[in-house]
Parts: C-alpha cells; structure tokens; sequence
C-alpha cells in the first residue's frame, strides 16, 4: 500500500533548473534532487532521459546493464518509464544509469498525493464566493473575505475554449452539477477501439485514466470531484453548487487511486496530454516532497499552460510549513508558467494547516470549509461535502484563470499570471507569507487583465512604411473625440516575471554573477539589485547597521517575449566579505522594468546566500 507523505526540503535548488533550449547535460553520480526516501518511492520504478544522441539499440543496451524493462514513453524527448526487473536495488541502478553519458539523467519514481481531507457533513453555504458573515459549520467570518465571485461575472461566467485540466483523482461525470461540464473529444468515436485521432489513447473521449489505462476516468476518491466542481459546476439551473466558472469546462485525467494517491509518471503522462489537448489551465491539488527534474522539464516545455499548483498542508502537527524552507512540488518550481496558492480562511487569514512562503507561495485563496460535489450514492443520488486543504484553495484559483482566459483568449499565461498576483487584495496575515501579500480577488484580476497589452505577432511592414505606431492604449487629455496616434500613450506597466533559484551559493555566485532569468512581454530595459537588510549588512561588516546596503546589480536591454539572462554580479568588496562570513545569509532582490514609454514593474524576490564551494551543476 502506497504511504501518504510528509515534505522536506531536498538539497540544492540550483540542481533543479531547466536546460537552456538544445543544451545537454550529462547525468552525474549525485541526485540532484536529493535522494527520494524510500516511503514516497514506486517500488523499482525509474524515470530516465536519454541524450538525444541515444538510439534505440543504445538505449536498449543501458536498460539491460541495470535488468530493467521500458514501460512506456513520458511526455518529454528521450523520456522514459523503466520497471527493474531483475534484482538490482534501485539505488544502484541509479548509480549506473547516471554514470553514463547517454543519460541526461535518471531518478526514481516517486508517490504524489492529495493535499486535502474529505470527511465533513454537507452544509449548503459557499462562503468563499460571497461572504456576508453567514454561519457556515457554526462560525461566522468577515464580511468581503471572499474572491468577489459576483462582480467578475459581471465580467464572464467562462467559456468552453478556457479548457482546464483537472489532473487529479478523476471526476464523476455523471453529477448533475459536472454533467455538462466535461470537455469532450471531436475527434474521437465513442467506444470502436480505434484510437481516431491518433493521440495514442484509445476512445478516450472524455479524458483518461492513467491509474487504470483506460478511458474511464472516474473518482473512487472523491478529491477530484470536489475539486471539479470549485472550479467549473454548472450554475443558475437549482441544483447543488456553483463553480467559479460555470461555462467553462473541464478535462479530467485521473492520477490517484481510491486512496488519493499516485506515481509521479502518471502525472507526467497527464501533463503531456493536457498540453496536447488544448487546456490553458491545470489545475494540481496535488504535491509531493521530492523535486524531480523530470517534471520540471515538463512542465517547462508547455508554456502555453498555466499549471496552478497546491502549497500543501504542512506535516503531521496539522500546522503549515515554510516552503521557502522545506519545498513542495510542483509548487515550488520557479517557472514562469507555474501559480502556488496558499489556503485562506473565512477571515482573510492564513488557514493554520497551510503552508506558505514569502518567495515560494504566490497568493492565497479561501481553503477552509469549502463546499463542492462528491461521487454519486450507491442509488444515483447527487452528494455534497465539506473539505479543507490547499486542494480546496488551487481550483479557486485555477477557475479565475479560466474566466481570465475567457474574458481575453489572446491573454498570454505571462499576463494571467500576472493578473493573479497584481489583483490579489492584500491582507496584513498574508504580507510577509506569500509572494503578493494578498488573497485571490477575481473581479480585480479580469480588471487588470482586460487592461493589459497582449505580445503583439509579427507584423510585414511595407517597404515605404515609417516605424510601427505604437498600440493605442489609452488616450491623452485631448478635446478631440478622435485623437491621433500621436496623441495615444502608453501608460500601462510592461508585464513582466523573474526566473531565480532561490538558494544560490555565494562562490557560484562571485564566479558566474547571479543565475537570474526575466521576461519581459515588451522590449524592456531591466535593472536587477541585490540588497542586504541592516542587520544583515552588519553582521557581514558591510555598514553601519542603519541602511541597506547593495551588493550587487546588473542592467539588461530584452527582447519582447524573449526570455533572457540578467547579468547581476557581486561588487568585489561583497563577495569577499559574504566568503568571510561563512553563514547563509538572506538578501531582496528588486528587478525594474522599463518599456520604451517609460512605464515601470518592479517585482521582489528574496534569496537565500549560501557558504561552501561551488557546486557544478
């Protein structure tokens, strides 16, 4: 039986990060990620990535030096599934595979689970829609300490083309609140066991199975129902609940059994049918203690995506962890395409069981006595429950992306994303636990979204033509109820995000400058600084003790929608005296974006300064 797991920090961050596009790294002797223990491991199950200079009669050569088997190609080039067949440990294998060089790198199977519980009564209240200070499981909250649910429809209700993926424990398609609501196939033919459209997945007409390899993704759990229904239940037709995005859709692709729990290739699987599929959002209620480079390859490689990922819920004394400190994933994968949420309760704070992290966290959303659909009865009755959890707080959010994506289909994940985080309503209990300091508020994120410039295409200018205009954006006082193009400014902030290991040693960091990616969605100039508080400063005999001190900056021009490196290097003076000081310290990152018309962001992130060598990565 598989063991539900507690999370711990796992060793370097910096280990984790993505190749850069068409670069290969061989596989080295040490786990990047931290040895897995043995509790969230699939027995004798590994994941590998072949160099892409590995044909098939190589590859077959190396699964036999281990006695392994290939189960199945994953979602990434070179990816595979291997079960061990003959009676090498699974350490050892590793050990081997890593050593060659056709391995970019090899590392276990491991258990991902759910990050809810599921045993609550039913109570009709859904508080963290619209919270008027209603008794819901006999306590009051706050009045406003909701998502602002009633506004932003005001706005959009959703759309069937804002697809979104529920990887989860799959859903009960035939709840009367979900029955209209499961994305379906054009291109498949119900059960002919012909695979129509050619995705590899036969009669998959209403998503996948991958626990059981079919098409039938139903819930033997309940959490994926549960969550289904926050996002996408049907509204306005007197029956059970209503979803944050009532006329969107979803996909199930069930990834935990009965027990809500599953292996980490199943969920890759799902990735790569997802993306594949069309979705723009996954929503992952899910998590795990162990980083795997494998899921940060693919989560990378669908940008088009927007996977929207649970902080988890602490460990054993129901009491949430700091993420900066012990990470969760997918959470905690720095990627650009990636949203973590914290849970909030019924009074704007910060639910007691979630995890949080003022780098790693993005925003909370109302997590607490959340009610939402539950598998049919034995006799087809319709069920509802209660359950808290980060679960709870992810699909509030993933259904805002999907109004978000509805309201502007030409929205970039980039600008979603950053509508989220800019849109949150900030709250004193949040400030200092999460990145944005605010709750999920919807109406303010379709706001900002709906003004934002989209990542203009290419455009053929013709030869006699002077520079391109800029777009129109906003208009300047003028009394011309037409104004020219000349008179039109841009006074919208660029959109833009930052791409950081949150751990980085201070060696590395004299030698390259810091590992620091940007995008910006328009051509930019960016301006990073690094930072020590007074304290810290002083106790590197860096000032006084009254002032900050900068320790480090770096100015780079970018291209629109290009993702590009920041050169930020330690002032000499610094990284002598960071290398005497021999302790992590923490530093605040401030990165400003200026576009052409002079329009600023500046986002802040905060790194953790690490002693010891360098570490070759």
């Amino acid at each position: 039986m598989r063991l539900l797991v507690i999370l711990i920090l796992l060793a370097s961050v910096a280990a984790h990060a993505p190749f850069a596009r068409g670069a290969e790294r061989p596989a080295t002797s040490a786990d990047p990620a931290g040895p897995a223990p043995a509790s969230v491991r699939v027995p004798g199950e590994l994941i590998v990535r072949y160099a892409a200079r590995t044909n098939a009669a190589r590859r077959a050569v190396l699964r036999d030096s281990v006695d392994a088997e290939a189960v199945r190609a994953l979602p990434l080039p070179g990816g595979q599934l291997l079960k061990l067949t003959g009676g090498l440990r699974a350490d050892a294998a590793l050990a081997r595979l890593r050593r060659s060089r056709d391995v970019l790198y090899a590392e276990p199977n491991v258990v991902r689970t759910s990050s809810a519980t599921m045993n609550d009564p039913f109570f009709d209240e859904l508080w963290a829609l619209r919270n008027t200070t209603q008794i819901v499981r006999g306590t009051s909250g706050t009045a406003g300490a909701d998502i602002a649910i009633a506004s932003a429809w005001d706005l959009t209700t959703g759309s069937p083309a804002a697809l979104v993926a529920v990887i989860d424990s799959g859903v009960a398609a035939g709840h009367p609140d979900l029955r209209s609501q499961i994305a379906t196939s054009s291109g498949e033919r119900p059960a002919n066991g012909i695979d129509d459209d050619a995705n590899g997945y036969i009669d998959d007409i209403a998503g996948w199975d991958f626990v059981g390899d079919d098409p039938a993704p139903d819930d033997a759990n309940g959490h994926g129902t549960h969550v289904a229904g926050t996002i996408a239940a049907r509204g306005n037709d007197a029956i059970g609940i209503v979803g944050v995005a009532p006329t969107t859709q979803i996909m199930p692709l069930r990834v935990l059994d009965a027990t809500g729990s599953g292996t980490l290739a199943d969920v890759l699987s799902a990735y790569g049918y997802a993306a594949r599929s069309g979705a723009r959002v996954v929503n992952l209620s899910l998590g795990g203690e162990t980083a795997s480079r494998a899921e940060r390859d693919a989560i990378a490689t669908a940008p088009g995506v927007l996977f929207v990922a649970a902080a988890g819920n602490g460990g054993s004394d129901g009491l949430g962890d700091n993420n900066d400190v012990a990470g969760e994933y997918p959470c905690n994968y720095d990627l650009p395409n990636v949203v973590c949420v914290g849970a909030s309760d019924r009074d704007d704070r910060l639910a007691s069981f979630s995890n949080y992290g003022a780098a790693s966290v993005d925003l909370a959303a109302p997590g607490m006595d959340i009610l939402s659909d539950q598998p049919l009865s034995s006799t087809g009755a319709a069920q509802y429950a209660f359950s808290s959890g980060t679960s709870m707080a992810t699909p509030h959010v993933a259904g805002v992306a999907a109004l978000a994506f509805a309201l502007r289909a030409s929205a970039t994940v980039a600008a979603v994303k950053q509508a989220l985080l800019d849109g949150t309503a900030t709250r004193s209990a949040l400030v200092g636990r999460t990145v944005s300091g605010g709750r999920l508020d919807a109406r303010r994120t379709l706001e900002l979204l709906a003004d934002a410039p989209t990542a203009p295409a290419p455009v053929a200018l013709p030869p006699t033509s002077p520079a391109p205009l800029p777009t129109p954006t906003e208009p300047a006082q003028s009394p011309s109820p037409s104004p020219s193009p000349s008179a039109l400014r841009d006074t919208t902030a660029p959109l833009a995000s930052l791409l950081l290991d949150a751990r980085q040693r201070i060696a590395t960091i004299r030698r390259q400058g810091l590992r620091l990616r940007a995008t910006c969605l328009e051509a930019c100039t960016a301006t990073a600084a690094l930072r020590l508080s007074p304290r810290n400063a002083r106790r590197a005999r860096l000032g006084s003790g009254k002032h900050s001190v900068r320790i480090a900056r770096g100015t780079t021009r970018l291209l629109a929608a290009a993702t590009t490196r920041l050169s930020v290097r330690l002032t000499s003076s610094a990284g002598r005296a960071l290398t005497r000081l021999n302790r992590p310290v923490q530093a605040s990152l401030a990165a400003t974006f200026v576009d052409a018309a002079g329009n600023r962001r500046t986002l802040r992130k905060t790194i953790t300064l690490l002693p010891g060598a360098a570490r070759r990565s």
